[in-house]
């Protein structure tokens, strides 16, 4: 009897026990991979990852090449080209109708071409190297400083002539003293000059004889101020109420005009060719713009040949 109690009571408890596990939240089966499957899955192939991490970033790096190369163009297609200098072909209709005058050339780098106003600043720092129909520009008082201006250099009457440079005295408007062309250019030391010689000689001097004394002029300033920005300019036309027209015409200025230009070439210098500035229709200077003995431009004149400088200015002065 009492062994049938016990077993009723094991019975009665196994049954609560079944009773409470039905009430109890069922649990999500758990997956056991069996370990014969573990060596199945590969593990992670880290160089063909980085293979592709690398493969990612350089087409990526190429996209973003090819993105800044393409900006790079469009920028580059973008931009307005720089203009050509404007070369002053004013004269030219005039050079072919009177065939005998020697035409500029016009495709010589030593000419300087149009550019902007450079100003008053450029004008007041030219020293001219003159002989007379540019002297005027002192007494006129035209240039810096007026009639006490320093940027006159020519002879103690107020020319000079190419052909007798050698030794010759030049007034020198610092203290009024003579001085020779090299003694002023040592002392001084001109920042920038224009050389505007060669109407007296070029009736007896050939192009041999015109371009060694104008050879040697440019040496002593070389020599003695090496600093100096040189610019060879034209010599001006005349008309026909010149007393010497017929020994200097025209025709001999501009042959004279053209040993200059291969002068300025030779040097690697550069040309003002102011000629063609006051040059007229006839062939001749234009009358109205200078004085009555045909030669040396009046004050009109003079303005029109500082406003050509002024307006094909030589940008290495101004740096």
């Amino acid at each position: 009897m009492k062994r049938i109690s016990l077993v009723f009571i094991a019975l009665v408890l196994t049954v609560i026990v079944i009773s409470l596990s039905g009430c109890s939240r069922t649990e999500e089966p758990i997956s056991v991979i069996p370990d014969e499957t573990l060596d199945t899955i590969p593990a992670p192939d880290t160089e063909t990852d980085e293979a592709v991490d690398t493969a990612t970033d350089t087409e990526t790096d190429s996209e973003s090449d090819t993105e800044t190369e393409t900006e790079t163009e469009t920028e580059t297609e973008t931009e307005p080209p720089e203009p050509e200098p404007e070369v002053d072909r004013r004269a030219e209709y005039i050079y072919q109708a009177h065939p005998e005058l020697t035409p500029v050339n016009y495709d010589s780098p030593s000419l300087l071409p149009i550019s902007d106003d450079m100003g008053q600043e450029y004008q007041d720092k030219i020293t001219f190297l003159c002989d007379s129909p540019t002297y005027w520009l002192w007494p006129y008082g035209m240039l810096k400083d007026g009639t006490d201006s320093k940027q006159i250099w020519t002879g103690p009457t107020g020319t000079m002539t190419l052909a007798y440079l050698r030794g010759f005295g030049i007034y020198d408007p610092y203290d009024g003293m003579e001085r020779t062309i090299p003694e002023a250019i040592a002392l001084h030391k001109p920042e920038f000059v224009i050389i505007a010689l060669g109407i007296n000689g070029i009736s007896f001097m050939d192009e041999d004889y015109f371009t060694q004394e104008y050879t040697n002029l440019i040496d002593e300033i070389q020599r003695n101020s090496p600093d100096t920005i040189i610019v060879l300019q034209s010599i001006y036309p005349i008309t026909t109420a010149y007393r010497n027209w017929g020994s200097i015409t025209n025709a001999t200025i501009t042959a004279g005009n053209s040993w200059i230009l291969k002068i300025a070439e030779q040097y690697g210098l550069k040309y003002l060719d102011t000629f063609s500035a006051l040059i007229g229709e006839d062939g001749c200077a234009k009358w109205e713009l200078m004085m009555d003995d045909g030669l040396h431009p009046n004050r009109d004149g003079l303005q029109v040949i500082l406003d050509y400088i002024r307006t094909h200015g030589y940008a290495e002065v101004m740096k």
